[in-house]
């Protein structure tokens, strides 16, 4: 072994000693020493994927669940090019993936070699930080530099913002051992001690002092991973101060929310209404949010002041409002906000009682309606995924697919099942690596893991299921409409008359070939008491991972769509 390639071992080992315990591997000669040093370190969890695309975003999956790094490595060439779907939604949700790329020695770089591109910074501004090896190590010192470029790495990919870390490393031949070889037990680690963000008591004064003269106040959860800390403190605050809180489908803290269906019923045409929902102060928090009808609501009817919690001091201005970013987490801001309010014995007064349940009413009024219409409605997607949503298994975890699928999820809400975490690829919100992105978060935990997706996301995505790894507690369910059937709801693409074949893509594909292929249980569903009667058994048979097709006629969902959306319009 050269020392070279001792030095390239020595990365199997930081990462080892640095808590990383998973590395998804593509395949390849030039990134043979990297796969060959991960793959024989007996505490690292290696899994190959042929498919550079897919594995990165299996990769996502694992680390979305875990909220720790998971290596990928490939081979040099458009191999690391395959990635960068996943490097976006890694960037967007701040998810933290180490991306080790192999490359041929710099000299080699556009001169007609094989293999070769320029890979340096190829993720651009998608990337925490670029790194790159140094080619030879001959030096001590480069030596050095090489075993601190891992731990600078791997502390950039989960602070101050978690993210996709890219370490290009250039190899010279040869390539493969001769022998086997060892793990030092001893390189270089530099490790760090993660700090937040701490407000002076001046902030917190004036925060308080903004408190207490609004009269509405409005919390909104964007997407944000579970926390039972601040599903306490939000819960509290609520009770005790004048705020409300509205939950995104992705935010995991549906448990503290007391309104439900506001994605349906702030659709409302009536304006006098919309007037006595708007807040004084609006906090907002998370990644993006899904319901379109808030958004509108909120660029339209503005609060007098809006404040972003986050951990950096990017101005994301979601709702066209913000006049203040508060540099520090949702949980230690509510945590600690809810200790003031205690302390000064804030009361709720009759301003929020107002306010609140302004709120209050305008659900009171939905929920009746929008079960009642789902009951007499015809087999459709919006009520298949009330049915669906019904029957998940309780503490069991959810993937949303894109497109109209997250939407769906949002209309009808998530108040059916306890303990459910909820994760949708909203970074970017491509239909690319959806299901690719499930089998990597079932990988993660024993949990019934459920991924609900369309037709044309599973298609594009089918080299999900090709591998050796999939877990017997995946369930896979397909909205399948034939086509892209959220075209046929959009305003503009809706009367194209290039539809059919170049905006929804007509198709008649089925999934069952795909189950053979890769050995899922497979069920097929078209009618609303098909999928009642075969929910139970897709979700008890745990012998082996399962496919749901539920077939629907998509004239049928488009007018059950705007049935739907008519009743929310006029809601009084």
């Amino acid at each position: 072994m050269t020392e070279f390639k001792r030095s390239i071992v020595n990365i199997a080992e930081i990462c080892s000693q640095k808590n990383i315990s998973d590395i998804i591997i593509s395949p390849g000669s030039r990134s043979a020493p990297v796969t060959l040093a991960f793959l024989r370190h007996p505490k690292l969890k290696c899994r190959t994927i042929v498919d550079e695309r897919s594995a990165a975003f299996i990769a996502l999956g694992l680390a979305q669940q875990t909220e720790r790094p998971v290596g990928l490595v490939c081979t040099s060439g458009t191999a690391g090019l395959n990635y960068g779907p996943a490097v976006a939604e890694a960037f967007y949700q701040q998810i933290p993936l180490l991306i080790f790329t192999a490359d041929r020695p710099p000299e080699w770089i556009d001169q007609n070699d094989g293999q070769t591109l320029d890979q340096r910074e190829m993720y651009g501004k998608r990337c925490r930080e670029y790194f790159e090896l140094p080619v030879d190590d001959f030096h001590p010192d480069a030596k050095w530099h090489a075993e601190r470029i891992i731990s600078a790495a791997i502390n950039k990919s989960v602070w101050p913002i978690p993210g996709p870390v890219h370490i290009n490393v250039p190899l010279r031949e040869p390539l493969y051992p001769k022998s086997d070889f060892n793990y030092q037990s001893n390189p270089k680690i530099i490790s760090h001690l993660p700090t937040h963000d701490v407000l002076l008591k001046d902030s917190w004064n004036e925060i308080a002092s903004v408190w207490e003269k609004s009269n509405g106040i409005l919390i909104v959860a964007g997407m944000h991973s579970p926390s039972s800390r601040l599903i306490e403190s939000l819960s509290a605050i609520q009770k005790t101060s004048k705020a409300l809180l509205l939950c995104d489908v992705t935010s995991n803290l549906q448990q503290a929310q007391k309104v439900n269906y506001y994605d349906s019923f702030l659709g409302t045409e009536n304006e006098e209404m919309l007037k006595k929902l708007v807040p004084d102060l609006l906090i907002t928090f998370g990644g993006p949010v899904v319901s379109k009808s808030l958004k509108l609501f909120l660029r339209k009817f503005k609060p007098k002041m809006h404040w972003q919690l986050q951990t950096h001091g990017d101005c994301i201005d979601t709702f066209q409002s913000l006049t203040q970013v508060i540099q520090t987490s949702a949980d230690y801001f509510f945590e600690n906000l809810l200790m003031i309010l205690e302390t000064e014995k804030t009361d709720i007064g009759t301003a929020h009682e107002n306010y609140s349940s302004s709120w209050r009413n305008m659900q009171s009024k939905t929920a009746p309606q929008l079960h009642e219409f789902l009951e007499t409605a015809p087999h459709c997607e919006l009520k298949a995924m009330r049915s669906v949503l019904r029957r998940l298994p309780p503490e069991s975890h959810l993937q949303l697919g894109n497109s109209s699928i997250v939407r769906l999820a949002s209309f009808v809400g998530l108040t059916e099942t306890s303990g459910l975490r909820v994760n949708s690829n909203r970074g970017t919100s491509g239909i690319d690596g959806t299901l690719s992105t499930a089998v990597g978060a079932a990988l993660a935990t024993p949990k019934m893991t459920t991924l609900i997706l369309g037709d044309l996301a599973f298609f594009y995505d089918r080299n999900g299921l090709w591998n050796n790894y999939l877990p017997p507690n995946l369930r896979i369910i397909i909205f399948n409409n034939y086509g892209g059937g959220i075209f046929r709801i959009l305003a503009g693409s809706r009367d194209l008359p290039e539809l059919d074949h170049h905006f929804e893509v007509e198709h008649n594909l089925s999934a069952r070939n795909s189950a053979a292929d890769h050995g899922l249980n497979y069920f097929f569903c078209n009618s609303a008491k098909s999928l009642e009667e075969a929910l139970p058994l897709f979700f008890s048979t745990k012998d082996k991972p399962a496919i749901m097709e539920v077939g629907f006629d998509k004239r049928t969902n488009a007018a059950t769509f705007f049935k739907f959306k008519s009743l929310m319009k006029e809601l009084k």
